[in-house]
């Protein structure tokens, strides 16, 4: 009698532990799917008004919502939003950039967009976010580099006019050497896909015929002869943008190849320079295009409220909240409605005006064909790889970067087979 009064407690006990923990499992997924969560990459604080502003507004039209908004350095995005799809526990919506938010697509692990969420933007945005036909992730706001150059100093060399292509800059650089003490350009060549979109630039996307090693045998030509001669730092292949910036406002680079964005950085840090500086179209091959810059919205497979993503996607991207992304970045809207907007017609004559429309120019005529989908990654570091080998060694012969050409087209045609 008294075993079969302990055997009914237990079974009370152990159903109340049963029936009290899934109370709490469900209470905490009934949060969790309250709790709406957006990632972004280092907008704070300078866009951070922005940001509130739609949150605020998002919140008011779902008052059960409790809106989590997280800023994420540049160095940790891509590690970070890894960990979080690879433990099925993602944020809603993510900023991300185009190469990265591929090879999540490639991976089946995001969610797609609808043409009709796609038809408010630049149809060549849109195109650089597909995937098998499929739309991966929205425009959000992109750059197009510029070209900002010390004004006072190239006159003072006797140079009246900027050079427009990569060639005419190397024609003049000794002398400009010889003239200012200065390097003529800071560039950066392995960070990323840097060399990767000049080799573009030059028509180079392939590797697949005789034309396009030629090309890129000269482009890594060029560049191991103005390394060779100190015509470019010796940290090329090291240096990143905001170190390329920091070495223009320091007065130890006559040219520099960077997005409008960083205007206002130099504006600040270096106001004596940038009195001094003007800018012109970003640096390429007399027939090439323009290149550009991505940053995109995207949503994970595994995220709670899908619905609520696509929703807050849209509304940072509509006409409004991208003019006012622009006037407070100088970054380039996405949205066509945007840039029909009276602001991008008026190009005053001030260095964040005319790169703003200089900017807007190029997106319409940027040629973003590059070596497509397939292991980017690892094409990216062959093609660094391979201006490590040709610039860094001062004895190598023509004869021997056709060499290193050879190899590397080898490899990339293999990474694309």
């Amino acid at each position: 009698m008294i075993r079969k009064f302990f055997l009914t407690v237990s079974l009370v006990l152990l159903c109340t532990i049963i029936l009290t923990g899934g109370f709490f499992y469900y209470k905490k997924q009934k949060n969790r799917n309250n709790e709406f969560t957006i990632w972004t990459i280092q907008l704070k604080p300078v866009a951070q008004e922005i940001i509130e502003k739609n949150i605020s507004y998002f919140k008011q039209v779902h008052p059960q919502i409790k809106v989590v908004w997280v800023d994420i350095p540049i160095a940790e995005a891509q590690k970070r939003t890894l960990a979080a799809i690879l433990g099925k526990n993602p944020p809603d919506l993510i900023n991300l950039n185009p190469d990265f938010s591929l090879i999540l697509a490639q991976r089946g692990a995001l969610e797609y967009f609808s043409e009709k969420e796609s038809e408010r933007f630049i149809p060549s945005t849109v195109e650089m976010l597909k995937y098998k036909g499929k739309i991966f992730a929205l425009p959000f706001y992109a750059t197009s580099s510029i070209t900002l150059y010390n004004k006072e100093i190239l006159n003072s060399c006797g140079y009246l006019t900027p050079p427009k292509t990569y060639e005419e800059l190397a024609q003049i650089a000794q002398n400009l050497k010889n003239c200012s003490g200065i390097y003529p350009l800071a560039i950066n060549l392995n960070e990323n896909d840097s060399l990767a979109k000049i080799l573009n630039k030059y028509g180079i996307n392939s590797f697949e015929n005789e034309e396009e090693i030629k090309k890129a045998v000269f482009v890594y030509s060029m560049f191991n002869d103005l390394y060779k001669k100190n015509l470019i730092s010796k940290d090329t292949l090291t240096i990143n943008h905001r170190e390329m910036a920091e070495k223009y406002m320091s007065k130890n680079a006559l040219f520099v190849v960077l997005g409008s964005n960083f205007l206002n950085m130099v504006k600040e840090n270096a106001p004596e320079i940038y009195l001094k500086s003007d800018v012109c179209e970003q640096l390429k091959p007399k027939e090439g295009k323009y290149d550009i810059s991505l940053m995109n919205l995207i949503i994970p497979k595994y995220a709670k409220n899908k619905a609520l993503a696509h929703e807050f996607a849209n509304l940072l991207t509509d006409d409004k909240t991208q003019l006012e992304l622009a006037k407070l970045t100088n970054v380039i809207p996405t949205n066509k409605e945007t840039l029909e907007d009276e602001y991008f017609s008026q190009c005053e004559e001030n260095l964040a005006a005319k790169a703003r429309c200089m900017g807007i120019e190029q997106l319409k005529n940027s040629g973003n064909k590059d070596f497509g989908v397939q292991n980017k990654k690892e094409i990216n570091e062959a093609i660094n790889k391979t201006a490590e080998k040709i610039i860094l060694d001062p004895n190598i012969t023509k004869e021997g970067i056709e060499k290193e050409v050879r190899a590397l087209a080898k490899k990339i045609r293999e990474f694309r087979a």
